[in-house]
């Protein structure tokens, strides 16, 4: 018969975890409703853009844990992507938009020494939990969901204008 092969692996890479997380994610925003693009590049803090099942577009942060910082992300327009990290079974996924989060962690914690305008929790205590239900990832898949609300028109097809194309540097 076969023999059985055993692979022992080191604790992840942030960046395993990263691709990992991601993956994860991206499977159950599909499942949902969701479509999932990746920009080419890492900039202003969008890991992911998503579109929801509504058809709004939304700029995300993939985190692996909570985690808030005006600096880098507030005033953005961002939404904050990470899993509930000690959740039992499929873990609970949150999508929150930044500024809202960071505002009830600064009525939370900004008095505390610690708070530099930024805030982060290896996991999510109860109190935090309760302001996160509403933005917990839920539903199944609703196919026909954006029928009616897209439309492409015939000029869409249509080549650009030389202007725009000069835009474009072509």
């Amino acid at each position: 018969m076969g023999s059985k092969i055993v692979v022992a692996k080191a604790k992840l890479t942030s960046n395993e975890k990263e691709a990992a997380n991601r993956a994860e994610v991206t499977a159950l925003l599909i499942r949902v409703g969701f479509r999932v693009y990746r920009p080419e590049a890492d900039c202003y803090g969008e890991d992911l853009i998503v579109r929801t099942p509504d058809a709004d577009l939304r700029a995300v942060q993939l985190k692996a844990t909570p985690d808030v910082n005006w600096k880098k992300y507030g005033g953005k327009s961002l939404w904050m992507l990470f899993p509930d990290p000690k959740s039992a079974g499929p873990r609970k996924w949150f999508l929150v938009p930044h500024d809202k989060l960071y505002k009830w962690a600064e009525s939370e914690h900004g008095q505390a020494p610690k708070w530099k305008k930024a805030w982060h929790w290896p996991y999510i205590p109860w109190k935090l939990g309760k302001f996160l239900n509403p933005f917990e990832i839920k539903g199944s898949r609703r196919p026909g969901a954006l029928r009616g609300k897209l439309r492409v028109g015939s000029k869409f097809f249509e080549p650009l204008p030389p202007k725009e194309l000069s835009a474009w540097g072509r």
